[in-house]
Order: C-alpha cells, then sequence, then structure tokens
C-alpha cells in the first residue's frame, strides 16, 4: 500500500519536484490511515498530507541555503587565507583589465534564485491549508445544528450550493461566512415546509411502544438462569 500511495503523491503533486525518499516519507506516515485502494485519494488530498509535503520543502529549503552558505564561507575562507596584494580589487579589475566577480553578491544571488521557488510553493501551500481548514470548519459549525442533523437532504444541498459559490469567488470565505451562507439557503429550503429556524429546536417525541409490542423473553431467561428470577412452573 506504501507503494501506491507514494505513487499516487507523486502523481498529484508533480509539480512540487520532491524527491522519491521525500515522497516515500509522507507515504510512510500516511499509510496506517489507508486500508483499501478507494481510500488513497482522499487520503492524500487532506490537510495532514499538505503539512507533511510543506514540511518536506521546507527541508529542501534549508539545505539549499545550507549548502550556498557553506560555499560563501568557503570563499571567505579562502580569502582570508590568501589575501589579495595589489590593487586589483580596489580598481575592480585585475592585470589583463577584466572584471573581478563579486562573490558574495554571486552566492546571495544563487540562494534567491533556490529558495525563493521553494518559499513560494511552501507559501501556496499554506494558502491551500488556510482554504481546507476553513472549509472543515464551515462544515462542522454548520452540519452540527440541530435542525440540520434533522433535515439531512435540505442541510446537504444547501452547503453544496454554499460550496459552489466560495469556490467561484475564489474561495475567499472564511469558516464563519461559507457556514452562514449555507445556514441562509438552508433556512429558506425548510422554510418551505412550514419550519421557522429561528425558533429554538424542540426534538421530535419518542415513538411510545404499544403494550405487550416488546418482546422481553430473551432477557426473562437470562434472568431465570441467573437465579434473579423463579423459573416458570
Amino acid at each position: 500500500m506504501k507503494k501506491k500511495i507514494a505513487e499516487a503523491l507523486k502523481t498529484k503533486f508533480k509539480s512540487f519536484g520532491l524527491s522519491n525518499e521525500a515522497w516515500d516519507r509522507i507515504a510512510s506516515a500516511k499509510e496506517e490511515t489507508v486500508k483499501e485502494d478507494k481510500d488513497i485519494e482522499a487520503a492524500i488530498s487532506d490537510v495532514a498530507t499538505m503539512d507533511l509535503i510543506a514540511k518536506e520543502l521546507q527541508k529542501m529549503r534549508d539545505s539549499e541555503i545550507q549548502k550556498r552558505t557553506d560555499l560563501q564561507r568557503e570563499h571567505e575562507d579562502y580569502k582570508a587565507k590568501h589575501p589579495d596584494t595589489g590593487d586589483d580589487d580596489e580598481k575592480g579589475g585585475d592585470d589583463d583589465g577584466e572584471k573581478k566577480v563579486d562573490w558574495a553578491a554571486t552566492l546571495k544571488a544563487a540562494i534567491a534564485d533556490a529558495v525563493t521557488p521553494l518559499t513560494e510553493k511552501i507559501t501556496a501551500l499554506e494558502n491551500l491549508n488556510s482554504k481546507k481548514a476553513a472549509l472543515a470548519g464551515a462544515r462542522e459549525s454548520f452540519f452540527g445544528g440541530d435542525y440540520a442533523k434533522k433535515y439531512t437532504q435540505e442541510a446537504e444541498d444547501a452547503w453544496e450550493r454554499a460550496v459552489e459559490l466560495n469556490e467561484a469567488t475564489g474561495s475567499k470565505m472564511t469558516a464563519e461566512e461559507l457556514a452562514d451562507k449555507a445556514t441562509g439557503y438552508f433556512n429558506k429550503a425548510v422554510s418551505r415546509k412550514g419550519v421557522d429556524t429561528s425558533k429554538p429546536f424542540v426534538a421530535d417525541p419518542p415513538k411510545d411502544d404499544k403494550e405487550g409490542t416488546i418482546d422481553w423473553s430473551a432477557e426473562k431467561k437470562r434472568l431465570q438462569d441467573e437465579g434473579r428470577l423463579p423459573k416458570d412452573q
């Protein structure tokens, strides 16, 4: 299953450019939550997976920074051990009239070139996670209401409409705004059934069983076998 998860990750998130080792680490973390092939897509699309990818990207970024920092330190060490004796640096050229290289600026630019794309990917993931978290929070808030639990079909329809509207406008709604939008659609739908959601929710009374409809024979026999009731004569 781990191999299948890793392949699915590489396919779905190819643009992030992680190594096979990184995908394997993420697959290992997700393996315990996936029992069947049909569960893979949902498992690799959640917020937890996005966090794992972000961490791997951060590792890549830190590694790139470290490599170039080490190069800069090696260059500085070399310069300290081999100081220039002429005036070429001050003149900005060497004996042949060639412009000297500004190694510090070059290394700084190299770090930026390597790190900026990774930082942008991490930021994109963080934004995606924020949207996913808002969606999850809104869903929990909306469907946790007593009216939504009772009128499930109207609740599902209202939620789908709210989510479609949010996506069409760039998924910019907060969790509260999305839940409020779904609630508005829901209230209109159930009002057609004469339901006023502004009033306190009153649960349906339990259905009373008519006398004699419950079969107590098994319980009676158990109590008789335990000696807690006399056996029938």
